[in-house]
């Protein structure tokens, strides 16, 4: 249950409307940054033949160098809503190609679209179909991660792996000064010994799970909140939904304003990213063993 896993308990809801609100907006930096270090680190990673889904968090500027990692294999991406996605580039140049050898023949290259699929949902996709399991900066938004992580085993055929990323507990602890000035909570972000151990609960093998700190300074108390609300917010089912007094919100300011570098004169802002990654082995049967004493084999006895 999410509840026993999340000291606040999170809201697919809240995550999915926060969600349409980014894709909207243009790609944020942290975003196309994690992607970037996944596609580095994700070079060793070699699944069985077959398609990659992607569910984490999608924007459709953030895809390409996905796909060039995966080239060859058919993409599944799904989101809290039907969204269209840009053509490659290499399916454009194919297309011109085709163009000049058959004019007229060669038919306009369609955007792909991500597929809808509410958040909580099982993925409609066949057991063991699936080689690989893309998911950046999602599974700490989610209600219920445990759920998602059981989905992904599912789908998985034997030997398929996913590889994911989400916030750990350093992330944005600028921000809970800020926070309690409001009445609200900063959401908690899991260990990532914590995320490996829910991992092997689901099944998954040997979970690899590693840690970095980013941090990233503001000159403004404005510039970083602007910067949070854009790849994170505040997804969690107890949030505050009326107005704040503009007194009440000052005094929170302050908070980050206090938090400015003498040297520098910048305010930090924190970000925990955990990278993880495990395999679905394909389990060997259980083989019946039956013990019987010694004293009750009976065999013929020699003759003489």
């Amino acid at each position: 249950m999410s509840s026993q896993f999340w000291k606040y308990t999170r809201s697919n809801a809240a995550l999915s409307r926060q969600w349409a609100k980014r894709v909207q907006a243009p790609l944020p930096f942290i975003l196309e940054e994690v992607n970037r270090r996944m596609v580095n680190r994700a070079q060793i990673m070699r699944p069985v033949e077959g398609g990659v889904v992607h569910q984490g968090w999608l924007h459709p500027a953030a895809l390409a160098s996905v796909k060039a990692l995966f080239s060859g294999r058919e993409l599944a991406v799904f989101a809290p809503s039907a969204i269209e996605l840009p053509a490659a580039p290499m399916d454009k140049a194919a297309e011109s190609f085709l163009s000049k050898l058959w004019p007229g023949r060669a038919s306009v290259a369609k955007a792909a679209s991500a597929r809808e699929l509410p958040l909580g949902a099982n993925l409609p996709l066949a057991d063991e179909s699936q080689a690989m399991v893309w998911s950046p900066l999602w599974l700490h938004g989610l209600e219920d991660p445990a759920h998602q992580m059981a989905d992904w085993l599912r789908v998985l055929k034997p030997e398929g792996g996913v590889f994911f990323t989400c916030f750990g507990p350093d992330t944005a602890k600028e921000l809970h000064g800020f926070a309690k000035c409001l009445g609200e909570s900063i959401p908690d972000f899991a260990d990532m010994h914590d995320i490996g151990d829910l991992m092997s609960k689901q099944g998954f093998s040997d979970p690899v799970m590693e840690m970095e700190k980013l941090t990233l300074t503001y000159s403004t108390p404005e510039a970083l909140l602007q910067d949070w609300r854009a790849f994170s917010g505040n997804f969690l089912a107890g949030r505050g939904k009326g107005l704040v007094s503009t007194g009440r919100y000052q005094q929170a300011i302050q908070t980050l304003r206090a938090l400015k570098s003498p040297e520098s004169g910048r305010i930090p802002l924190t970000l925990e990213l955990v990278y993880g990654h495990a395999w679905k082995v394909k389990r060997k049967p259980k083989i019946d063993v039956t013990s019987v004493k010694i004293s009750d084999i009976k065999g013929r006895k020699a003759s003489k």
